[in-house]
């Protein structure tokens, strides 16, 4: 993989692991999904929010089921 590619998948993992930060401090899933999609356009443009939306949403619900 190139170095750019690697520096991709670099941000990508830092920016799912933010997600969890978004996902503890919000006990409503389109909260926590709107900070995620607000945080994506200012710092990752190429992550389409669909998949956010729905990344989020499936993190949320395993955050709060499995550790709530």
């Amino acid at each position: 993989m190139s170095k750019t590619g690697a520096w991709i998948m670099d941000l990508e993992e830092q920016f799912w692991d933010k997600c969890v930060d978004f996902i503890k401090n919000n006990e409503d899933v389109s909260l926590a999904q709107a900070e995620a999609i607000k945080y994506a356009k200012d710092n990752l443009s190429h992550i389409e929010e669909d998949i956010i939306e729905d990344t989020v949403s499936e993190m949320w619900a395993d955050y709060w089921v499995n550790y709530q």
